[in-house]
């Protein structure tokens, strides 16, 4: 579950909605360096299906009462994690073995940052790399094509993060630090010109981005639910989420307009 906290309750998002979010991104970009349709059409899965693994952990979000939030993406016990990743990696496979290895790829090059020494990691990136060797084998990707392919799938996933974590229209300075630096990625992109790319939010509906990797406003929606903390108090946090309702918010993401 992704979420973000406000003075009187949770803004709470599925991993698998931001997930689509991050397809609707992939979809306006440009295929680059890929000639085969078919590919192309893999990579759009890969990043619309790479967080599938979390679809059953969140149909009941679950609470952290050590810290007294819900339990994220980012503190969910590592274990069980890992378990869900390899699970979704499994699925996607059975749909598309290079969308798969786009995906494990992915998953991979995160868990080296912050958890290659805990043994559960380092068993999870063993059986990874195999299944990525022999992906690879299978789907003989040139070294050009593949690097594009792993940053398409980086920026759209960065890009939905931002717009799921940050309040829509909040200030450079209070925006979640991840990315106040940027989006590297963008090094990697020809659409970017090799650049990184800078966000900022305009107001509650408008996102700018500088250098634009895209060819045209790219708008996307995000699926969420409020869920009040006197709920989650009152009922817990699983009945409170179920009753809370769905809601929908629309950002546009455009270039940074030139100055006058």
């Amino acid at each position: 579950m992704i979420w973000r906290e406000r003075e009187h309750s949770f803004i709470m998002i599925r991993q698998h909605d931001h997930a689509r979010v991050s397809g609707e991104f992939s979809r306006s970009l440009h295929a680059g360096p890929t000639r085969d349709e078919k590919r192309w059409d893999e990579v759009l899965l890969g990043c619309e299906q790479h967080d599938r693994g979390w679809i059953p952990l969140d149909r009941i979000p679950i609470w952290n009462d050590a810290k007294q939030r819900p339990f994220s993406f980012l503190d969910f016990p590592e274990p069980a994690k890992l378990v869900f990743y390899r699970y979704g990696i499994d699925q996607m496979e059975e749909m598309s073995p290079y969308a798969a290895m786009l995906a494990s790829l992915h998953y991979c090059a995160l868990i080296s940052h912050y958890g290659a020494e805990d043994p559960f990691c380092r068993a999870f990136l063993e059986e990874e790399q195999e299944r990525q060797e022999r992906i690879k084998a299978l789907t003989s990707p040139g070294e050009d094509e593949l690097r594009f392919h792993r940053a398409v799938l980086e920026l759209c996933d960065d890009l939905s993060l931002y717009a799921c974590l940050n309040e829509p229209g909040v200030d450079k300075a209070h925006e979640l630090d991840w990315w106040k630096d940027g989006f590297d990625v963008g090094k990697k992109m020809e659409a970017a010109n090799y650049e990184t790319i800078m966000p900022g939010w305009l107001d509650e509906r408008y996102v700018e981005l500088d250098p634009f990797p895209f060819q045209q406003p790219v708008e996307v929606t995000i699926v969420y639910r409020e869920v009040s903390k006197a709920s989650i108090a009152e009922q817990g946090l699983a009945e409170a989420y179920e009753a809370s309702e769905e809601r929908l918010q629309r950002i546009v993401f455009k270039g940074k307009q030139p100055q006058a």
